[in-house]
């Protein structure tokens, strides 16, 4: 879908679920509008705002709704639009999640692509790879792991488009072609190589696989789940907890072999370990609060289901637990973190399961922002499919300099001339976002607004 000038609010489907209060669990917020999602991101995050989207699997509320798999819906949320005040959030497919073991909720894992454009799916069955629109979904591999922490990850660090995941006791690295079919495939870390740390030799696959830079990270469960991080370059392992606990171990995109996980439980601060420290439970580079600063016996939803925001580490979501023993009715309330341990948190609402968030690094700039306004020439016209742009001046008058940048200014597509008065965009490869369309008619130099919604 693609929206010009203001943005709307017309995604309401599902939105109806924000508008509750949510009372479960010992974290009682109120669930934000969409406005107040809004309005709570461009305020965390400062001036110049930059756009954010939030992948997620949304089902039902409600004690008896959480193992309802027909609810199960891929779903994305953006907010700090240029030009809007409210988030808007839209159902994409139907997404049916691993049912996991007793005692737990199900699980899934969503992964957002460097540009914005891609999400990675791994559920019970498959790792798949879809547009940010939901369309052109392709199943990449079939894995069937049988166990929660689905994780995997992207890696660009070649320019080239790949993912990274797990295939039992084997972590594999696929390219990803344009119309999000499978590439080639490589092995990046196998356990028949016999460089796993002795301490994980009880383990029969990997899980919560992140791959940065030459360093790779992920768990072994064994009677716990043992948290490994690999030096790629040198083929070597080390275990952060030294053997013990250290569950949903997640990489942080600074190409240093850092690494969070939870010791022992979910309802305590989470370590930060970087590669060479020592490997021991109670080394740490810092600790990660729960939502409402806690740092152990954690009273509201504990910190569960937490993700780095790949293009910006300074931002993480963090969800509470699922595990009902400990959590009863905390099931993914979802808030967002500014600060590895920092009080800047805001509630984004429950109900959102295994999130992944992305920030566009692109930089708005004051200066096109005053630039820009609503055409002053009410004849011109801007039509949109799914591949191309057409401005199109109907006073006919010509149209000159035609082209579509970035908010920092950064050139995406020059409008070819189909006439005088029109020009075309190809817009098929140009990744989600916002974007200004600008051109000279009358001697009158005139933008818009566009934003990009695959």
């Amino acid at each position: 879908m693609i929206q010009i000038g203001l943005l709307s609010s017309c995604l309401t489907l599902i939105s109806i679920s924000f508008v509750f209060a949510s009372s479960e669990g010992n974290y009682t917020g109120t669930n934000p509008t969409l406005a107040q999602i809004d309005a709570n991101w461009r305020a965390m995050y400062g001036s110049p705002v930059h756009d954010a989207i939030l992948v997620f699997n949304k089902m039902a509320g409600g004690s008896n709704d959480a193992n309802d798999v027909s609810k199960d819906s891929l779903c994305i949320m953006r907010f700090g639009m240029a030009g809007s005040t409210t988030a808007t959030m839209k159902n994409l497919i139907k997404y049916t999640q691993w049912q996991g073991v007793s005692g737990w909720g199900v699980s899934s894992t969503y992964r957002i692509s460097p540009d914005g454009a891609k999400i990675a799916l791994q559920n019970g069955t498959a790792v798949s790879v879809c547009d940010t629109t939901g369309l052109n979904l392709k199943i990449i591999k079939t894995v069937s792991l049988n166990a929660d922490q689905l994780n995997m990850s992207w890696d660009d660090s070649a320019s080239i488009r790949r993912i990274v995941y797990s295939a039992g006791f084997i972590v594999l690295r696929t390219v990803i072609n344009s119309d999000n079919t499978a590439g080639k495939t490589d092995t990046l870390w196998s356990h028949s190589w016999g460089k796993d740390p002795s301490v994980g030799t009880g383990a029969n696959l990997y899980t919560s696989i992140n791959k940065v830079g030459h360093f790779l990270s992920f768990d072994m469960p064994v009677s716990q789940n043992v948290p490994v991080v690999v030096n790629l370059a040198t083929q070597t392992a080390q275990s952060p907890s030294n053997g013990e606990d250290g569950c949903q171990v997640r990489m942080l995109q600074d190409g240093l072999g850092t690494v969070s996980y939870h010791p022992a439980t979910h309802l305590v601060a989470a370590n930060v370990w970087r590669w060479g420290m020592a490997q021991n439970v109670n080394t740490t580079l810092m600790k990660i609060p729960c939502p409402n600063g806690q740092t152990s016996n954690c009273s509201d939803c504990g910190n569960n289901m937490y993700y780095w925001c790949d293009s910006d580490t300074n931002y993480m979501v963090q969800c509470g637990d699922n595990q009902a023993s400990q959590s009863p009715g905390c099931y993914t309330k979802a808030f967002i973190r500014k600060g590895k341990n920092s009080a800047n948190v805001k509630y984004l609402g429950d109900y959102i399961a295994f999130p992944a968030l992305w920030i566009n690094p692109n930089v708005p700039t004051q200066t096109y922002n005053n630039r820009i306004t609503t055409s002053p020439d009410a004849k011109v016209v801007v039509k949109l499919t799914s591949r191309e742009l057409t401005l199109i001046n109907f006073a006919n008058t010509a149209v000159d300099d035609a082209v579509l940048m970035t908010l920092n200014g950064a050139v995406v597509a020059v409008g070819e001339k189909t006439s005088p008065d029109q020009r075309r965009f190809p817009i098929e490869r140009i990744p989600s976002g916002s974007y200004v369309l600008s051109w000279h008619s009358a001697n009158a130099a005139s933008a818009r607004f566009v934003t990009i919604t695959r």
